[in-house]
């Protein structure tokens, strides 16, 4: 499978780019309905009695260091792990990143919808929530920030929903284990820094992972039925379509090796030298038996001593 244009893969980007921004644009006009849906958001969550963010909060900003730390992940690590993935698939997995740009795609345009239709104010822009906002106390925001972020864009958390699109593209595509170790620990550290840096909520944070999970799943699922090719139509002449040959070409070796066994064929899908070996002595030791049976004396057979008919079998 060919890798995508790289200027289609732009395009991409740059029409995602594009809406973000035009949502951003609206941000002052949504304030009101934002702070007013991150109080809905505090009391839920203190019902549910997982309302620990305060908590979290609190406890970093008495770390100076932990906390400047922190700050620079969220600010850092958010896009730069994303791209380092989603181009190492690109060039090393290629039969894997189409399901991987969907997927990541499609995040991002469920993630921007429910931006435009229910903004949502992060805890340290509640006021009288009693959250510190980290960014702004280590000055990492307007170190590192270029462009203005949406302000009312906490549910559901981008940053804990593109660190679980990197977990499970890794765990997905790769066996070995420093990398998945490094893929998970960066999810993790993500949801942790999110809540700890008041920029998000618990529930940001399982909205986020679950996003990831449900789009990823659609997003392999449609790339299967896609490679199985039932979309295409035959063509006038009545013959079967190249693409449809050839994926039936290189399935029809699996199915062949799943349904003989390791043992029972080579890699090409016919019989080994020995198993037609084994095969041509099990013939001749059957014929003798045959003629043994009809002679009514099993030594009496040409060729065949006491004993060898077992041995033969």
């Amino acid at each position: 499978m060919q890798r995508p244009h790289i200027t289609g893969e732009i395009g991409v980007v740059l029409l995602l780019v594009f809406l973000y921004d035009r949502i951003r644009q609206t941000a002052a006009t949504r304030s009101d309905q934002a702070i007013e849906n991150g109080h809905r958001l505090l009391s839920v969550e203190s019902w549910l009695h997982i309302d620990v963010e305060r908590a979290v909060n609190i406890a970093l900003s008495r770390h100076d260091m932990v906390e400047l730390l922190s700050s620079w992940y969220y600010q850092l690590m958010h896009l730069s792990a994303t791209l380092i993935v989603l181009l190492w698939i690109y060039w090393r997995r290629p039969l894997a990143y189409r399901a991987a740009r969907n997927a990541l795609v499609g995040i991002n345009t469920v993630a921007l919808a429910v931006f435009w239709v229910l903004p949502v104010a992060p805890p340290r822009l509640i006021p009288g929530a009693g959250f510190v906002d980290s960014a702004v106390v280590t000055r990492v925001a307007e170190k590192a920030t270029t462009v203005s972020p949406d302000l009312y864009a906490a549910m559901p958390s981008l940053h804990v929903a593109w660190a679980a699109w990197v977990a499970l593209q890794v765990l997905l595509v790769t066996r070995h284990r420093w990398g998945r170790g490094l893929a998970v620990a960066h999810a993790l550290i993500t949801s942790f820094i999110v809540i700890s840096t008041a920029n998000h909520y618990v529930l940001d944070i399982a909205a986020g992972a679950a996003l990831a999970g449900v789009v990823v799943l659609w997003a392999r699922r449609l790339v299967t039925r896609d490679v199985g090719c039932d979309h295409a139509a035959p063509p006038r002449d009545g013959r079967r379509p190249a693409d449809r040959d050839l994926a039936e070409a290189r399935i029809a070796p699996q199915r062949a090796y799943r349904e003989s066994g390791p043992d029972r064929c080579d890699s090409s899908g016919a019989p080994g030298r020995d198993d037609l070996r084994a095969g041509a002595a099990r013939s001749r030791a059957a014929g003798r038996r045959r003629d043994a049976r009809l002679s009514g004396d099993p030594a009496s057979a040409t060729g065949l001593g006491a004993g060898d008919a077992d041995g033969a079998a």
